[in-house]
């Protein structure tokens, strides 16, 4: 018996009850995919040593409103190596658990099977960081989100008091699902800091302990589906999308990210911030993403300051305030995490002074810009913010054409189709998926 084999029997000893297993991976688009197994069927695999194969491209064939690429499809199949260091119990529905998986394409030439493989990504570049640099990694997450009802067919927030922190939005039956949501999250090991009311009706934030990258993005997901599904069980839906709403506010997906090794902690910054508009594609990656930017927000960094683009909290310890839960977040931590080890690599320099000035009413003009060294504003729409990444050499080079090429092409086609969507039907696809 192989260790991985070892973990999955270990694993149902533990939870007699897990009937189903869903196997997870998450494509191009950013939608989180599944096919669920009997655990018969998973127990039969793993004696063959075989893996789950699907007709492929499984990666890049779909785009977020559920449409296929055809002229992506090919004959072969991929194939779903599952990670058993990631299943969990769905303490919410415990007949169930899930795993997340590798892609294997099959299309790809031999040792290059796993190269457009998002956590495959992830997992490598961290690995490079701790093998070539000595750095370890951590991610912590904050996680935003509606909780919405049904009214008279109308889909609205749920009504509470309209104040961030309050005591009195947590004075109805909602805390109590909120709660629910905390313990399935801590039962499946996932321990959790804090909860609290966003700035808006219906709007809470859950944030996680920091974790590896891999394993933070694993969690990332594994905390949607709970929310998701035990709202579900009350009736109500959950919803991460940037701008669910015309009327109400925006939410968004930031990442706590440190590094253990301060001699480089500046580079790493500067390497983040020369790329950060190319980034957006990757961690802004839905039409409605620029809802959350500003008009003529440009990119910062600044201590303690929670209206730049990276917030600096100590030395090699940064919130990240970009992205949001439309991204693939395998793909988006391993771009960002790309471009600050390249920087530290060709030993780039910190030139940007950071941004003291709170910037929430009046973006920085012309000449505080200059002073500052501050050059790029954000993208303010998805298509200028592929543009961008087709610019970036420094980047591209880095990340490497397999990805690239393939990310570029889901989310300009995917940008063509959705932009021809009103407002209002962009909502209605987007907070189906996310």
């Amino acid at each position: 018996m192989t260790i991985e084999s070892d973990i999955l029997y270990r694993f149902l000893d533990d939870y007699l009850a897990v009937e189903f297993i869903r196997f997870t991976w998450v494509d191009y688009s950013g939608s989180v995919m599944v096919r669920v197994l009997t655990k018969s069927f998973v127990l039969s695999l793993d004696k063959k040593g075989q893996k789950l194969s699907i007709s492929g491209p499984i990666l890049t064939a779909c785009l977020s409103d559920g449409s296929v690429l055809t002229e992506e499809l090919k004959s072969g199949t991929d194939q779903l190596w599952p990670d058993w260091s990631s299943i969990n119990v769905h303490s919410y529905h415990p007949n169930t658990a899930s795993v997340m998986c590798f892609v294997e394409e099959a299309e790809q030439e031999e040792g290059k099977a796993f190269r457009r493989c998002p956590r495959t990504r992830l997992r490598d570049i961290t690995t490079a960081a701790k093998t070539k640099h000595n750095i370890d990694l951590l991610v912590g997450m904050e996680i935003e989100f509606f909780i919405i009802e049904d009214v008279h067919g109308v889909i609205q927030p749920v009504q509470t008091v309209h104040n961030v922190y309050s005591a009195a939005s947590l004075r109805n039956k909602y805390v109590l699902i909120l709660e629910e949501i905390v313990q399935a999250f801590q039962k499946a090991g996932i321990q959790v800091r804090q909860f609290h009311s966003e700035g808006e009706i219906g709007c809470y934030e859950i944030s996680t302990e920091p974790l590896p990258p891999l394993h933070s993005a694993d969690a990332l997901y594994f905390c949607h589906e709970t929310i998701r599904a035990i709202c579900a069980q009350h009736g109500l839906r959950a919803t991460m999308f940037p701008k669910p709403f015309e009327k109400h506010s925006i939410v968004g997906s930031h990442y706590h990210l440190s590094i253990s090794e301060m001699e480089n902690e500046e580079s790493f910054l500067a390497g983040m911030l020369a790329s950060w508009r190319a980034l957006a594609a990757f961690y802004q990656p839905n039409y409605d993403s620029n809802a959350r930017v500003r008009p003529g927000e440009r990119i910062t960094w600044g201590q303690q300051n929670k209206t730049a683009s990276i917030r600096k909290i100590k030395p090699g310890y940064w919130e990240l305030r970009g992205p949001d839960a439309t991204a693939n977040h395998y793909l988006a931590l391993m771009a960002i995490i790309t471009a600050g080890l390249t920087a530290i690599d060709s030993g780039k320099d910190l030139k940007m002074k950071g941004a003291t000035r709170f910037m929430a009413a009046a973006q920085l003009d012309d000449k505080e810009a200059t002073e500052m060294g501050v050059v790029d504003l954000q993208p303010r729409s998805l298509k200028e913010a592929i543009d961008s990444l087709s610019a970036d050499e420094v980047l591209k080079r880095a990340i490497g054409p397999e990805v690239i090429e393939k990310y570029i092409m889901v989310k300009t086609t995917e940008e063509a189709k959705i932009g021809k969507m009103v407002p209002s039907e962009r909502r209605v696809v987007a907070m189906a998926i996310f």
